[in-house]
């Protein structure tokens, strides 16, 4: 007998599955900035595909959001709320601390640090996620996506490689990860889709 999963959780996957598109896609169309248009083209197109993959799943997952149970139990009561109120203050850390650097790099000259001190962020900000919801795959996305960053930001540092060509690659590291992350969502929608009640 399998359990049907608590309707807040159903909307929680459908929420990050739209984030995953939105940002798949948006780390994929830094490759226009350095890579010939063909090439550039075929790493959006990959990344819009996902993420109507992505977004078409949500959708579903919504649609059926009135097929699982409202009703929380009092530890999903206290998980909904402890989830929340953490998930809101790392998100909002993590953009005021993307603001800052941002701003700090733009006022120094140090433009070219901008894509891959992003990434780094967004790497660091995975492993209290990884805490918040109890899931492994955001250490593995984490560690990814820190390597990528710290690998352009060396690159940057130590060589005479193009900006722009060592930013549109840590893009797409970047977009690996959150694809990773959108397809693994994409799974557990699958799996609670399945997990609908019958009549």
């Amino acid at each position: 007998m399998t359990t049907t999963p608590p309707r807040i959780a159903v909307l929680g996957v459908a929420f990050g599955l739209l984030l995953m598109s939105v940002f798949t896609v948006g780390w994929t169309g830094n490759t226009f900035a350095a890579w010939p248009i063909p090439a550039a083209w075929t790493a959006f197109g990959i990344g819009l595909a996902l993420a109507a993959w992505f977004i078409t799943t949500g959708v579903r997952l919504l649609r059926a959001r009135g097929q699982f149970r409202a009703d929380l139990t009092p530890q999903d009561e206290q998980v909904r709320k402890t989830t929340g109120r953490n998930f809101g203050i790392i998100f909002g850390a993590e953009g005021v601390v993307i603001w800052l650097t941002v701003t700090i790099l733009n006022a120094t000259g140090n433009q070219d640090y901008v894509i891959p001190a992003i990434a780094l962020i967004v790497g660091l900000h995975f492993y209290p996620m990884a805490r918040v919801f109890d899931r492994t795959v955001d250490l593995y996305l984490a560690t990814w996506t820190c390597l990528v960053a710290l690998t352009g930001i060396t690159l940057l540092a130590t060589t005479d490689l193009e900006a722009a060509q060592i930013g549109a690659a840590v893009a797409i590291g970047v977009a690996l990860a959150t694809a990773t992350y959108g397809l693994y969502m994409t799974r557990v929608a699958a799996d609670f889709l399945q997990r609908v009640p019958t009549t």
